[in-house]
């Protein structure tokens, strides 16, 4: 009686990595780990080919979407803004935001959707191991300070705000575009 059960789960695990492999991308295909009657190899391997599949949904469709969409909010952001004559200090303020913003997005982009969302779903993990030392060294420190920067940004926006509103009659004075100028690239 035990060997009919045993059957039964063989069958029923390869039909559940069957079924896993039909949703997947070729190159995710979990049935690839063997019909191995439940071993924990055979279990972790189908675990890993569902991690790579959640890791490539959420890093290449849906954050690069976003980055894609913010790019583009931003970069149309920046030429409304060139119209604007009005508030040059809060246009500049804008303007910088929206840069910095779109530096942020440009490296969340390759990092995120590029190098661990799309390398290992079309079989290039080797390439992803090759690159991970660079971007580790290079491109987070750079995206963690145009972070910042989007940061600092923002919160000397609302300080400029504040005083805007809040403090009229001093804002003349403080609110100067050589002041902002060097208030944002000291940020």
């Amino acid at each position: 009686m035990s060997s009919s059960a045993d059957s039964d789960v063989n069958n029923s695990s390869s039909s559940h990595l069957q079924f896993l492999g039909t949703h997947m991308p070729p190159s995710f295909n979990a049935s690839s780990a063997g019909d191995d009657g439940g071993n924990a190899t055979g279990g972790a391997d189908v675990m890993d080919d569902q991690c790579r599949w959640f890791h490539f949904v959420v890093n290449t469709p849906l954050i690069g979407a976003l980055c894609v969409f913010g790019l583009f909010g931003n970069t149309l952001s920046l030429f409304v803004l060139e119209r604007d004559r009005r508030n040059r200090v809060a246009v500049f303020l804008l303007q910088s935001l929206a840069t910095a913003d779109n530096l942020v997005l440009c490296v969340a982009f390759v990092q995120l959707s590029v190098v661990y969302g799309l390398l290992p779903a079309v079989g290039r993990a080797d390439a992803q191991l090759a690159m991970t030392p660079y971007l580790v060294k290079y491109v987070n420190p750079v995206g963690y300070m145009v972070q910042s920067c989007t940061i600092w940004i923002t919160v000397l926006l609302a300080v400029n705000r504040y005083v805007a509103v809040c403090r009229p009659f001093i804002a003349a004075r403080w609110l100067t575009l050589r002041r902002t100028r060097l208030q944002v690239r000291v940020t």
